[in-house]
């Protein structure tokens, strides 16, 4: 009889050997804490060392400490702890990209009665007075104030760039800085000459050049384990296919450490804000390497929340569930805390866009009935794949095995183990295993996942009934016990299908 084993019968070194394969045919645990890197550059006001520290997260505030006040690390950590207060998160930041992001309003004119003007900035919506006799330097001051008083909620910041002009500058250098959008416009119909100038529709920021490097960031957090690895990506690293990006690097590290006695079951999450063409072009990258079980993208269309912060809401949502039911359904859920795009209708995916994308392999954000952001399906970079479409299937899978890996050396400590003996001989001695001994701890930790609703009786009844749960003691190493567990997971309701028939008569 052949079956997949873990570990080949050649290796000396004791312990537990791990393979999960998402893909297979059938060949009283508590939920487990959910661990998060966060990885994001900081700006000159972080204290986190860049490209050689890794720190545990205690809070939001510990986030502004580490990150800098309203940087992407600092806003992503919010979104995190905001919506699943007990995440388990560490902080680590890459060497930013070059350049700062900038854009500059004009203030000028007078007033002639009092006016006001509307800023949204990142989808931050606030409005600043322009009373008459303000001068238009004084507005630019007073705006200039407004905004950095949000200092904790928004990566920008505001300075003097001449009189009543108001230059924005993103905190964190690089392309990721082009990802901000801003619009001012007056409030009221003009009442004297009073103009501003420089975003009168959703602007973006534009100066931020190259990318941040995570290459060093991901090679210090090797040696521990995470459920989620959370990059801030720019959309121009996330749309650029040919080449490696920052999504690319993350996998390249998540299949290094996927097997074998140190195996470490991780995903990444990456947010985008661009176009549906391009959220596809990325999930599908074969070139790349990106169509990816391992990897959810997505995608809020023309959103004006930053990339990251979308891919953070998506995490934070994922460890709220996840925490409690491990294959739960999400579709429909509320997105809050993202901000989506300025034009709800023109933005809106229709029905073949929604397929577009979600076949393409990239999680969909869309909107109710009410223009609220919400879910559509949270699908793997390989949705197209009906094995492994929705995420939950990897994350079920991930925590079962690692239920499994973490207690059944526990169970059995310094135990002997024997193959099974012959019904009617000897029983063997205390600290003695039988191959059955160790079957019958496996059906029993899998059946509590049953309960759990997690996973599909009938399908652990049949793989026990059929053979196909095996555990045995290898032939070439009888120090070796193989084990292969089949099972599926329950899947989520996603769509019916109703054919209504009039009976004439």
């Amino acid at each position: 009889m052949t079956y997949p084993i873990a570990v080949s019968p050649s290796i000396m070194t004791p312990g537990l050997y791990l393979t999960v394969d998402l893909l297979a045919g059938v060949a009283g645990p508590g939920n487990e804490a959910l661990r998060v890197a966060l990885l994001a550059s900081k700006s000159t006001a972080g204290d986190l060392t860049a490209n050689t520290e890794v720190r545990a997260g205690a809070g939001v505030d510990s986030a502004s400490v580490a990150f800098g006040p309203g940087t992407p690390g600092h806003l992503m950590a919010k979104i995190i702890y905001g919506k699943y207060p007990s995440a388990q998160i560490d902080f680590a930041a890459p060497t930013a990209g070059a350049g700062a992001a900038t854009l500059s309003l004009t203030a000028s004119g007078a007033v002639g009665a009092n006016q006001a003007v509307d800023f949204d900035i990142m989808g931050r919506t606030f409005q600043v007075a322009w009373l008459l006799g303000v001068t238009p330097a004084d507005f630019a001051t007073a705006a200039i104030a407004a905004i950095n008083a949000l200092t904790d909620d928004l990566a920008v910041s505001a300075a003097s760039g001449g009189a009543g002009v108001i230059a924005i500058t993103f905190k964190v250098t690089g392309n990721i800085g082009n990802d901000a959008l801003v619009k001012a416009t007056l409030n009221l119909a003009q009442t004297g000459t009073e103009a501003i100038a420089g975003a009168l529709t959703h602007t973006a920021l534009a100066g931020g050049t190259t990318e941040a490097d995570f290459a060093t960031v991901l090679s210090l957090i090797s040696g521990r384990e995470y459920h989620f690895i959370l990059p801030a990506l720019s959309n121009t690293d996330i749309e650029q296919v040919s080449t490696d990006n920052g999504l690319q690097d993350c996998l390249t590290h998540i299949h290094s450490y996927n097997t074998g006695l140190t195996s470490k079951l991780q995903q990444v999450v990456v947010g985008y804000t661009g176009d549906i063409t391009h959220a596809v072009a990325t999930a599908l990258d074969a070139n790349g390497g990106n169509d990816d079980y391992n990897a959810e993208l997505v995608t809020c269309v023309n959103g004006r929340s930053l990339p990251c912060e979308v891919g953070a809401r998506e995490v934070a949502g994922r460890l709220a569930m996840e925490s409690l039911d491990p294959s739960g359904n999400r579709i429909g859920e509320l997105m809050d805390m993202v901000v989506g795009s300025w034009d709800v209708i023109a933005d809106r995916p229709n029905e073949a866009e929604s397929e577009t994308c979600l076949d393409g392999g990239s999680t969909l954000i869309t909107y109710n009935a009410s223009d609220a952001e919400q879910l559509c399906r949270a699908v793997t970079c390989r949705g197209s794949d009906k094995r492994c479409t929705d995420v939950q299937n990897v994350s079920a899978t991930y925590i079962v095995a690692r239920d499994v890996r973490d207690n059944l050396p526990a169970a059995f400590p310094n135990a002997k183990i024997m193959p099974d003996i012959e019904e009617g001989d000897e029983v063997p001695p205390a600290g003695v295993l039988e191959e059955r001994d160790v079957k019958s701890w496996c059906i029993n930790r899998l059946q509590v996942w049953v309960r759990k609703g997690v996973i599909q009786k009938a399908s652990l009844d049949a793989a026990i009934a059929d053979g196909s749960l095996i555990v045995k003691v290898n032939e070439s190493d009888t120090t070796q016990v193989d084990i292969v567990l089949p099972f599926k997971i329950v899947q989520p309701l996603a769509k019916f299908g109703v054919v209504a028939q009039r009976i004439p008569g």
